[in-house]
């Protein structure tokens, strides 16, 4: 059975083809089948809705939702930053006027966030960045936080 296959459509492509078969085009076409699948896959983008939950500045005591500073949040007891925007230091910035605008932006993140329903989506590219906070882009009704900011 698989000699009558073989002969059948095998001998066919190859009369087809002129009788000179080169598998090199046929290599390509199964490689660029391969990477477009790979490309075109769907990523683990799963997103973690808070619902309309309030932020507030961060202070002393334990942290459940509020906001570090202008890129990084503590949602539901986990450490987030916010994958989407890089706002000023707060905490050791290299001038005053850089911590004036990240105290400007701590605020404005809070405000943003308390406008809706938060989710939290996994930003597509690392889990966790290199201080352990996980990764996150913060939708806010659907709409990119850090976008806004």
């Amino acid at each position: 059975m698989q000699t009558l296959i073989k002969n059948v459509f095998f001998k066919r492509w190859i009369s087809l083809q002129g009788g000179d078969v080169s598998l090199g085009p046929l290599m390509a076409l199964v490689i660029a089948a391969i990477a477009v699948s790979y490309w075109m896959r769907t990523d683990d983008t799963s997103t973690e809705t808070l619902g309309p939950v309030y932020f507030s500045i961060c202070g002393a005591g334990p942290r459940l939702n509020c906001v570090v500073d202008g890129d990084t949040i503590w949602a539901d007891g986990d450490k987030v930053r916010l994958a989407d925007i890089d706002a000023p230091e707060i905490f050791s910035p290299k001038c005053t006027a850089e911590k004036e605008l990240g105290q400007q932006a701590t605020l404005r993140l809070a405000e943003l966030l308390n406008t809706g329903d938060v989710q939290l989506a996994r930003s597509g590219t690392r889990e966790t960045d290199r201080y352990g906070r996980a990764l996150r882009i913060a939708r806010v009704d659907g709409r990119s936080v850090g976008h806004s900011l």
